[in-house]
Parts: C-alpha cells; structure tokens; sequence
C-alpha cells in the first residue's frame, strides 16, 4: 500500500507546489501525516490480541457516544435544527464515524463465531444515534456497507429478500405515487415526523440540498476544466471562485465542493485524484486475495468484511459530502482499514500465522 500513498502523496506535494497561490494552500499539507495512522496501526499492532482489543476499544468507544446522543436527543430533541452531534462539533463527522464503527461492529456479530452478546446491544445504540443526526449521505453509506455484509453472510437469503424489497417498494410506489409526497410531510418536530422530512425531498424530487450540491459539482467542473493535471491547490476554491460562473452562488458560500471526487480533482488535479483511486483499488484487491486465504478463519473474516464495508460506506457517503476532508473521519477510516493488515501476520505469511493459530 505504500506504493498508492506514496503518489497520492507526491500528487499533493505537485499540487501545492504548482496552486494558485501556495502560500495559502501548503498548510493543508499536514492532512496527508494521517496516512501514518494506517502505517502505524500495521507496524505496532502485531498480535491478534491486541488488534482485537483495539478493535472492541473502538466499538465500545461508539456505543459510549451513542448513549451520550441518546441524551442529547432527550434533552434538545431531534430535528434539522438541532441534530444530535455526539461527542463532535459537528453532526456530519458523528455520524460518519458511527456510520463506519457500526459497519465493523456487525461484521463481527455476524462472522465471528465466539459469541459476544454486548454487541446485540452496542449495534442497536450506534445505528439509532445514527438515525438521530439526520445525516442521509451517511444512511446511504451505511446501507451500502450493509448490503456488503448482507451479501457476504447469506448470498441466497439476501438475494431474495433483496428482490421481494424492490418489488415491495416498486409495487407501493406505483400504488401511493400520488399520495407519497402527502405521507411523507411532516406533522410535528418529533423525531419520526423529522425524518419523513428528510425523505421528502428526495421523493418529489425538489431537493433543496441536492440542488444545491448539483451547483457545487458544475462549478467544481468549470473549476477543474482550467486547471486539470495538478489543480488549483488545496483550500483554492476560497481564491478562484469569483472568477467561474456561479449563478446559484453555491460555490461562492459554501466552497466545498460536497464531492470527495470532485473536491480532489479541483484541489489536486488529474494526478491526484488518480492516485487517490488507486489507493481503493489496491486495498480491494488485496483484501480479496486476503479472504481467499482466509475462508476457513471466521475472525479473520470478520475484521476484513468489517474493514472492507466501512470503507465501502466511506466511499459512498463520499459521492455526497466531502468527508476525506474531514480529520476526525480519515483518521478512524485509516485505523479501520489497517486492522485487516495487522495483528500475528505481520510476523510470518498469512499461511503460517494461521498454522500457528
């Protein structure tokens, strides 16, 4: 893996080096240091004991929040005004690490064989806190790492609950088509009313964040257009936005663009953003070379399926907000994604660690 950081890396350096105003945009640079988090994780973490201590650490750490969103809700309730941030500053970056932390926690509920009941109770906890931030681009992400596990445990079982859902939901949409944008608008500010209200928009197909996020991406477009190998540095779109067509004005407030593709071809130009996707290429690949050794090894598999949804439900939530952006959320997918990596195979092949075993 050092291969795709190391031109991810050196993309982002050229970047820099070559922005719009590097003065600005080199401070920036710092982001890249939490690769080391995946490095450090792989080097220091060389016992299957301790990763699995580490791994629990971090569960329990999610459940621990979750219960403090559970107060938060109580006290302020819940609603697109008052989202239930946790133990952040921010609702996006709770919900994008219990999005991820939760992914991991049912992967090892469901492919673990040693019976841990706690997380029956921990998973509940980590999904309905989720619910509670109102974040649907982390619901989406976390639906497709979801349908990842789903598939992964019981292909036959999941095929067909998956078709008797997509006929269930293509027959309900045909026969309350007419009716769905009245079931769907609010009531009250209580909790349930406030998530139809968050699925309203998406079902009369006038939604204001998602028009929104449509201007980003065509100014981002316009953006990456005149500055297309290196981009315009990190933090350009600050500089360079009133110098692009902006009818909606989106790009000039908000200059995120909402878009992890789209913000790392504005900032870091085609280079980056190809050794960016690079990276989620080599990672796929050798975890699949990994679980094919690892059939017969039920923990195994739970750490790479948990690590492989999580990243999964990164990737996605990503298509809709800009979370490589955000620290709190990078560090814990790097840590994520290492376990697969660490632990007893780090002192022998993968074969010979599971002949120890």
């Amino acid at each position: 893996m050092w291969i795709p950081f190391g031109l991810y890396v050196l993309a982002c350096l050229i970047a820099v080096v070559d922005a719009y105003d590097v003065g600005y945009s080199y401070k920036s640079l710092k982001k890249v240091l939490e690769i080391l988090i995946f490095f450090w994780i792989i080097n220091c973490v060389r016992e299957n004991q301790l990763r699995d201590r580490l791994t629990l650490l971090l569960i329990f750490s999610a459940t621990l929040a979750g219960l403090y969103g559970f107060y938060q809700a109580w006290v302020d309730g819940v609603s697109v005004g008052a989202r239930v941030e946790g133990t952040m500053s921010v609702y996006m970056t709770f919900a994008g690490l219990l999005m991820m932390v939760g992914l991991v926690a049912i992967a090892r509920a469901l492919f673990k064989h040693q019976n841990e009941t706690w997380l029956w109770i921990a998973i509940p906890v980590i999904l309905i806190c989720l619910s509670f931030t109102l974040t649907r681009q982390a619901w989406f992400g976390f639906l497709v790492g979801l349908f990842f596990l789903g598939f992964m445990w019981r292909k036959n079982l999941f095929l067909i609950l998956s078709g008797l859902i997509v006929l269930i939901v293509f027959t309900s949409s045909v026969l309350l088509k007419s009716n769905i944008y009245d079931i769907l608008t609010p009531k009250d500010d209580t909790y349930l009313e406030q998530i139809k209200l968050r699925f309203r928009g998406i079902a009369s197909g006038t939604d204001r964040n998602f028009e929104i996020r449509l201007a980003l991406w065509q100014g981002g477009w316009e953006i990456f257009k005149a500055y297309p190998l290196t981009g315009c540095g990190f933090r350009c779109v600050d500089l360079v936005n009133s110098q692009f067509p902006d009818p909606s004005g989106a790009v000039k407030r908000y200059r995120g663009m909402h878009n992890n593709l789209v913000q790392l071809a504005v900032d870091t130009g085609i280079l980056g953003l190809s050794a960016w996707l690079g990276i989620w290429f080599l990672f796929f690949r050798l975890l699949y070379n990994q679980t094919m050794v690892a059939k017969e090894d039920p923990h195994e598999r739970s750490i790479i399926f948990g690590s492989v949804a999580a990243v999964l439900a990164f990737l996605a939530g990503g298509l809709f907000e800009s979370n490589y952006y955000d620290s709190e959320v990078a560090m814990a997918l790097y840590f994520i994604m290492a376990l697969p990596f660490s632990g007893t195979q780090n002192n022998a092949s993968i074969t010979s660690s599971h002949q120890q075993i």
